[in-house]
């Protein structure tokens, strides 16, 4: 009844051996280009070589010429292209045609551990696992050496020609040595095809003996496939049936060696699952070069603890602008070089947090002045450039990432930890790289200077509001002082300098107020850190984003130039833009930067039409879909992104005024009307049309006249 009502019933029980005897030589010959019914057995085995590292096999098979089938017109002409007319030493073929051909590996498996053969016999199955699976196919390769004797025949006809001619001239002899290898180099160049190449033509072949399946040699070498030792005990396995499975049937294991090569700026999810969180951390920011924390805590798998990965963070990685940059140690170890310019790591070590520092007083940093003090190769500072900052026109290069302000407000111990770090890693910089004394002393005081007017200095927000409070109260002195200099006097007790101040208004006032007449280095709008020292500076009139008016307040001027240049931008980026757009654009600007930015001062609906048109984006006058709800009806384009696209862009808009859907093919035929031409590949066709029309089948609209599909 228990056997009527089981599934998977036990038919029979076998015993099961495990033969070793040939483990490690025995092979499983496939040929996938050879019919079942079509074996090599009644070929002549003439004879058989082996590369067992690189598990690579020929066999010789002699062929019938004398078959009616056979060509031999082609196989004589095969064999004098191969031996030449008359042949001398050693032959291809040792008849006047082609009497063999050569059976080579193709592939074959890297791993064979989950395969063996089996042989039942008597009720006893024995096993022999397999040392290599092959697949063998016939070889062309007499082709090759028909190639290349030709090749040689002409090199030797043209060697004679020019033996003829005079020589020429002795030239110099260009010595060059080669640069130290890096670990990088090294792995490209393993794994090579020409390393290939060169490892199969360095083991030698091994000669093998062919023997015929009936063959009293071959009889005997099958014997081994029985377990020899069947009389041992071995030990029951008490596991449950689970996990004697997987013991019996592992899963399949890939060695390193065997698994692709991922590219350099590719992380595998899978690798960084099996890692620790500081491991996991570490391998993160080594490919990114910078993160901010939130980035950081969103990529890292699972849920960590933000504690947990803050703590990680700070072992391999150092705060500029409140986003965490890999330290030039981790990126650079010991005793290694650089792949570019083989310059050892310590100096590119000290190089890259050179450039680190700078970016923690500046957004923006200008590459001659950083290469003048490192001495790195060009190539060495832009790869180092290139890893935390993008190039800016006419301001150098920028840190690619917004300043993080909301970790830097809601993490202020480890700022100011990481400050503290700067400030020794600054004190070891500047003595090794003899930095410029206008640097160490604009960093050691703080003061501005005709010099340090060039950058912007990063500060806590206590350390403004006291030099700001500072400036006040000594320009309300003077102010005083000025008006009634000796009431002035008498109300100040203190010791007085000869001009009749304190010492300490002597000290505020030999510190000048930020000089808003020299040029700054960067643009204050896209500077968050400049911004903010310009709000923390408003209580002493100052504002360091353009000329202030009497009372302090930003001037309507100063606000108009700074909306423009940011309009400016934004159009580049998006040619066709609502009033809607470019609010939402000046509140994403306000979120990013502390409080205190220019476009934070009341921005109508009026300045935003007069700036736009200032900057030569047009007010499109075009007909609206009867069915449009939207509030705004204004839509602003602009054909100065300085590309090749804005002639089309052009065309476009002047489309959508005469009708507010159009079809694809009608921008094909007027842009050759007008132009003449299309843009010059599909993918810039696809791209400029995506960037100012919706689709919404059959017709394509422009952005902003209907609502966009939910997706």
């Amino acid at each position: 009844m228990s056997d009527m009502e089981d599934d998977d019933p036990v038919v029979d029980e076998v015993d099961v051996y495990l033969s070793k005897s040939l483990a490690e030589n025995l092979y499983l010959f496939q040929y996938p280009v050879r019919p079942s019914g079509m074996p090599y057995d009644d070929f002549e085995h003439l004879a058989a070589r082996i590369k067992p590292k690189q598990k690579l096999v020929e066999i010789e098979l002699g062929l019938e010429t004398s078959n009616p089938n056979y060509d031999r017109s082609r196989g004589e002409q095969i064999a004098i292209n191969v031996d030449g007319a008359n042949p001398v030493g050693n032959k291809s073929y040792q008849s006047d045609v082609m009497d063999k051909q050569v059976l080579a590996t193709s592939s074959s498996l890297s791993t064979t551990s989950r395969y063996g053969v089996g042989i039942l016999k008597d009720g006893e199955l024995h096993l022999t696992p397999l040392h290599g699976i092959m697949q063998l196919r016939p070889s062309f390769s007499y082709l090759d050496k028909a190639d290349m004797k030709s090749k040689v025949e002409k090199a030797a006809d043209n060697e004679g020609e020019s033996s003829q001619e005079e020589e020429e001239e002795a030239k110099p002899v260009k010595v060059q040595f080669a640069r130290p290898e890096s670990d990088q180099a090294k792995a490209r160049r393993l794994a090579s095809y020409s390393h290939h190449e060169k490892m199969l033509s360095e083991e030698m072949w091994v000669p093998l003996s062919c023997r015929s399946v009936y063959d009293e040699r071959s009889y005997s070498e099958r014997e081994k496939l029985f377990c020899q030792a069947m009389e041992s005990e071995v030990s029951p396995l008490n596991l449950p049936s689970r996990d004697y499975l997987a013991t019996l049937v592992p899963e399949a294991m890939e060695d390193e060696a065997d698994k692709p090569q991922l590219p350099s700026n590719v992380l595998s999810m899978n690798n960084l699952k099996t890692m620790n969180l500081a491991d996991q951390v570490k391998a993160l920011l080594i490919n990114a070069k910078s993160l901010r924390f939130s980035q950081l805590l969103t990529i890292l798998p699972g849920a960590p603890d933000a504690t947990a990965v803050l703590r990680a963070v700070q072992q391999v990685a150092m705060l500029v602008q409140g986003c965490w940059v890999v330290k030039s140690d981790v990126l650079y170890p010991k005793d290694s070089t650089s792949p570019i310019s083989g310059v050892p790591a310590d100096i590119l070590c000290r190089g890259r947090d050179y450039v680190m520092w700078k970016f923690t007083q500046s957004r923006c940093i200008v590459r001659k002045e950083v290469a003048s003090i490192t001495k790195l190769p060009s190539e060495d500072m832009k790869d180092i450039l290139e890893q935390m900052a993008r190039p800016k026109i006419n301001q150098g290069w920028e840190f690619a990432l917004v300043y993080d302000s909301e970790f830097v407000l809601h993490h202020e111990d480890v700022t100011q930890r990481q400050q503290m770090l700067w400030d020794a890693k600054f004190q070891q910089l500047s003595k090794i790289l003899k930095v410029p004394k206008h640097e160490i002393e604009k960093k050691g005081k703080g003061r501005d200077s005709k010099e340090s007017s060039q950058t912007v200095e990063v500060m806590s927000g206590q350390e403004r509001v006291k030099v700001a409070r500072g400036r006040a109260r000594t320009k309300s002195l003077t102010q005083q002082e000025n008006a009634n200099p000796a009431k002035a006097q008498n109300s100040n007790p203190g010791s007085r300098t000869p001009c009749g101040t304190s010492e300490a208004n002597s000290r505020l006032q030999a510190e000048p107020a930020l000089n808003t007449e020299e040029p700054m280095e960067t643009n204050s709008a896209a500077d968050p850190l400049q911004a903010a020292s310009a709000s923390s500076e408003s209580n002493a009139h100052v504002v360091q984003n353009g000329p202030s008016s009497s009372n302090g307040i930003p001037s309507q001027d100063s606000v108009r130039n700074e909306l423009r240049c940011f309009l400016r931008d934004k159009f580049v980026q998006q040619p066709l833009m609502s009033l809607m757009d470019m609010r939402r654009h000046i509140k994403m600007r306000l979120v990013e930067t502390p409080p205190g930015d220019l476009l934070g001062e009341g921005i109508s609906d009026a300045m935003l039409e007069e700036c736009a048109v200032d900057i030569n984006a047009a007010l499109l006058q075009i007909p609206w879909p009867s069915n449009n709800s939207m509030e705004d009806k204004k839509l602003f384009g602009f054909c100065d992104c300085g590309d090749s696209l804005d002639k089309f862009r052009a065309v476009i808009f002047d489309m959508f005024r005469e009708s507010f859907k159009h079809r694809r093919n009608q921008f094909s035929d007027r842009f050759k009307e007008v132009l003449g031409k299309e843009p010059p590949s599909k993918l810039e066709f696809d791209r400029l049309i995506k960037s100012l029309c919706l689709y919404k089948s059959p017709f394509w609209y422009l952005k902003g006249t209907i609502p966009p599909t939910p997706t």
